[in-house]
């Protein structure tokens, strides 16, 4: 009986991989002859003086003479800078071309002048474009001594002429403000004074001016409105809407002036007024301080705290 044990299979043995050799490489141990290596340097140098030539031509393209902006037509704005607004828009205009307007630019530029909220640039090929100006509207119509009646933005700035424009309020001043923009102080209180109110009161202002460190200005009936400083004018057009809205107008009407200078009690001020105190109800008082001259209380008026003003009256 054999002794010896079965003998494993071997495994079959893989097949080698050919050496790979690449010709003129350190692989195969050759290097590249010169005529090779010229070669691959023709090559890469005609490539890169392709793309660069391309790239000048888009370039020029893009920003040269046959894309460039020949004409620009600015229309929407109606302001007193007509002149410059144009100048302005051919100015950036020569920044860019038709494939690449300078719609940014012109915004920056344009929105500088007053009244311009915005600008857009439309394109009008083949070499044209036409600049379209949004302005804002006019909140207030400035009125200067002497003659001149100016269209008011938001912020103070002068739109343009006001010409025969109505139903908006009125800001007196003496001189037109230098650059075209509200800088005092008064008058900075008044345009505030303005924002404060709802346009159909806010409609009826006239002569509204500084005087004396404080505010003054009438109604379109006639009716001063004495707001003394240029401080709580949120509280003082608030009492002014409230006495309009609730006192009768006929005493509104025979009132000679309405004191909002304390907007928590406002103060009518005539020979017979009807004032409405802070519950809301109506009472009516006399005052005879003026009576028999102009038939205007200068010391104060009636208030709802009481019916009678006798501050003058003879004993």
């Amino acid at each position: 009986m054999s002794t010896d044990r079965p003998r494993r299979p071997s495994r079959p043995k893989r097949p080698t991989r050919p050496r790979r050799t690449v010709r003129g490489s350190r692989v195969s141990g050759r290097m590249p002859s010169p005529e090779q290596r010229d070669k691959v340097l023709r090559v890469g140098g005609f490539i890169t003086v392709v793309t660069v030539a391309l790239v000048l031509l888009i370039l020029w393209v893009v920003s040269g003479p046959l894309t460039g902006i020949s004409n620009v037509t600015v229309v929407g704005y109606t302001g007193p800078y007509k002149e410059q607004v144009q100048e302005s828009a051919e100015l950036v205009a020569e920044t860019g071309s038709m494939v690449r307007l300078p719609s940014g630019d012109m915004r920056i530029a344009l929105t500088r002048f007053p009244g311009v909220l915005d600008a857009t640039i439309e394109r009008d090929w083949p070499r044209s474009i036409t600049v379209q100006v949004t302005e804002g509207e006019p909140v207030a119509i400035l009125a200067v001594d002497g003659g001149g009646r100016y269209l008011l933005s938001p912020s103070g700035q002068v739109m343009g002429k006001a010409g025969s424009r109505a139903g908006l309020p009125v800001i007196a001043v003496k001189a037109y403000p230098p650059g075209g923009v509200l800088a005092g102080r008064g008058q900075r209180a008044a345009l505030t004074f303005i924002g404060w109110l709802p346009p159909e009161i806010a409609g009826r202002i006239r002569d509204l001016h500084a005087v004396g460190g404080g505010l003054q200005a009438k109604l379109n009936n006639g009716l001063v409105l004495r707001l003394g400083s240029a401080t709580n004018l949120a509280e003082k057009a608030q009492a002014l809407v409230a006495v309009i809205s609730q006192a009768d107008p006929k005493a509104l009407d025979m009132a000679a002036y309405l004191d909002l200078s304390k907007p928590s009690r406002p103060m009518l001020g005539s020979s017979l007024v009807t004032v409405i105190p802070s519950d809301g109800t109506s009472t009516t008082g006399v005052d005879t301080t003026g009576v028999g001259t102009t038939g205007v209380d200068t010391t104060g008026g009636v208030d709802g705290t009481a019916t009678t003003d006798t501050t003058g009256t003879t004993p």
